[in-house]
C-alpha cells in the first residue's frame, strides 16, 4: 500500500514500521518558514521505501491512507477525512490535547474527575503552590510546578523572554498540587477505533522517562478508576470520530475507585511509544487495515535516550543494524551510517518485552541493550524507581 505521512519530524520509528512492512511511504515533515532549513526536512532520508516529499497535496491522491502521529495538523486530517480519504490520527480530537481549557470542560461534561483548577490570566495571578499548564505553545514552556513566590518570580523572568508583554494576557490552567502517597501516576496507551481497542498497555512512565507497562486484555483487568475513564472518554472520542493512538495520564488509587485525570495525548506517547515499532507485531496493519494490536510479550519496558547535541549539529549514532528495539524521533541514513538531525532536542528509546516482572533480569537486559548504543545519554538510572512505582500499582 501507499501511505502519506503528515509529520512534525518526531515520528521516524512509525514511518520505518510502515516502510519495513513493504509499504511505500511518502513522508512530509513541515519545514515551512521564510528561510527553510535542511534539518527540518532531513528526518527519514536514506531509508528503503521512504520517499521524502516537500509538496504534501501533490501526493494526497496517490495514497491509500493518510496518517499522522502527532497532535498538529488535526484540521488538515479532519478535512481530508470528510472528503472521503482514509485517514489515521489527527482530526478535531487533537484539540483535547492542545486546548487545556476545552479538555477541562469536556471532562466535566462527562463526569471524569480532575484536580481542582482555575483559569488564570497572567502569571502574576498564579498563587503557589500549583501545577501550571498552558495550551498549544509547549515549545515555550512545558507544564511546570510553582511551589513558592521566589520560584514564580524566576519563572516570570524566563517567560517574559518567550511571550514579552503578552504574558500579562496569557491564560494558564492552574491546578492544585495533589500530594497523596496512596495515589500512583499511571496511564493507558491504546488504539482508538470505534472504541478503545484491547489489548492495550497500562503502566507507569516514571518522571517522563522510563516506562514499564503491562499488556491488558480486557476492561476488568484495570483499576476501577481507569475503567470509569475509558467508559466515559469513549463517549467523547466516538462523538469526534477519532481513529488513532491515544495516551492518558492519571492519578489513581489502585485499591479504590479514586482517580484524577491529568492529561491526554491524542497521538502515541513520546518517546516511550517509539518502541511500538518492535512491541506491536502488526503495527502497519493497525494503521492501514484497522487491525487490533498484537503485542510480543506481557510487559513492555522502554528506556529513553536523549540527544542534546542535536540542538547544535547532526549527531552520529551507532546501534545494531536492523534491530527494531532501537528507535528514534528523528533519524537519517547515509550508507550504513545513522545521524540524528540538527535542530531539536531529540530523543529515542531502547525497548524490550518480557513475560515476567523480574527487576534484576529486566535491568540486566536493558543495560546490555544500551551498552550497544553509541551516542546519546540514557536514563537507565530511573528503571529501578519506575519498578517501585509499578510494585505499588500491582503489588508485585
Amino acid at each position: 500500500m501507499k501511505v502519506l505521512v503528515f509529520g512534525t519530524g518526531i515520528e521516524n520509528a512509525y514511518v520505518l514500521a510502515l516502510a519495513e512492512a513493504g509499504n511505500q511511504v511518502y513522508y512530509y515533515t513541515d519545514y515551512l518558514s521564510p528561510y527553510p532549513s535542511f534539518d527540518d526536512y532531513a528526518n527519514g532520508l536514506g531509508f528503503a521505501n521512504v520517499e521524502k516529499i516537500h509538496d504534501f497535496f501533490n501526493y494526497v491522491d496517490k495514497a491509500d491512507v493518510i496518517a499522522t502521529f502527532d497532535c498538529y495538523g488535526g484540521d488538515l486530517l479532519e478535512y481530508l477525512k470528510r472528503k472521503g480519504y482514509k485517514t489515521f490520527g489527527g482530526g478535531n480530537a487533537v484539540e483535547l490535547e492542545l486546548d487545556r481549557k476545552l479538555l477541562k470542560s469536556v471532562l466535566k461534561s462527562v463526569g471524569i474527575p480532575t484536580p481542582d483548577y482555575k483559569v488564570v490570566k497572567g502569571i502574576k495571578n498564579i498563587k503557589p503552590p500549583a501545577i501550571v499548564k498552558l495550551s498549544i505553545f509547549r515549545g515555550s514552556i512545558e507544564t511546570f510546578k510553582v511551589m513558592n513566590e521566589a520560584q514564580k518570580r524566576n519563572l516570570e523572568i524566563r517567560l517574559r523572554k518567550e511571550f514579552g508583554e503578552f504574558l500579562d494576557d496569557f491564560e494558564f490552567i492552574v491546578e492544585e498540587v495533589i500530594d497523596d502517597d496512596k495515589l500512583v501516576e499511571v496511564g493507558i496507551d491504546a488504539i482508538y477505533n470505534n472504541g478503545f481497542q484491547f489489548p492495550m498497555l497500562f503502566g507507569v512512565e516514571y518522571r517522563k522517562g522510563v516506562y514499564i507497562g503491562k499488556v491488558v486484555e480486557s476492561l476488568s483487568e484495570l483499576p476501577k478508576g481507569i475503567q470509569e475513564t475509558i467508559v466515559k472518554l469513549d463517549v467523547v472520542l466516538r462523538r469526534l470520530g477519532y481513529k488513532g493512538f491515544i495516551s492518558t495520564e492519571e492519578f489513581v488509587n489502585p485499591r479504590t475507585s479514586e482517580h484524577y485525570f491529568l492529561d491526554i495525548c491524542v497521538r502515541p506517547p513520546y518517546p516511550l511509544g517509539l518502541g511500538y515499532r518492535y512491541a506491536i507485531k502488526n503495527f502497519a496493519d493497525i494503521v492501514l487495515k484497522d487491525a487490533k494490536p498484537q503485542y510480543r510479550g506481557k510487559y513492555y519496558v522502554a528506556v529513553p535516550v536523549d540527544f542534546s547535541e542535536a540542538k547544535d549539529y547532526f549527531t552520529y549514532v551507532k546501534f545494531p543494524e536492523n534491530d527494531k528495539r532501537y528507535n528514534f524521533n528523528a533519524l537519517g541514513k547515509i550508507g550504513r551510517y545513522y545521524y540524528v538531525p540538527k535542530g531539536e532536542d531529540y530523543s529515542g528509546c531502547v525497548c524490550e518485552v518480557f513475560d515476567e516482572l523480574n527487576i534484576d533480569k529486566i535491568y540486566s537486559k536493558m543495560q546490555d541493550l544500551l551498552s550497544k548504543l553509541e551516542g546519546g545519554t540514557d536514563r537507565l538510572e530511573d528503571l529501578r524507581p519506575a519498578y517501585e512505582e509499578v510494585r505499588r500499582l500491582w503489588r508485585t
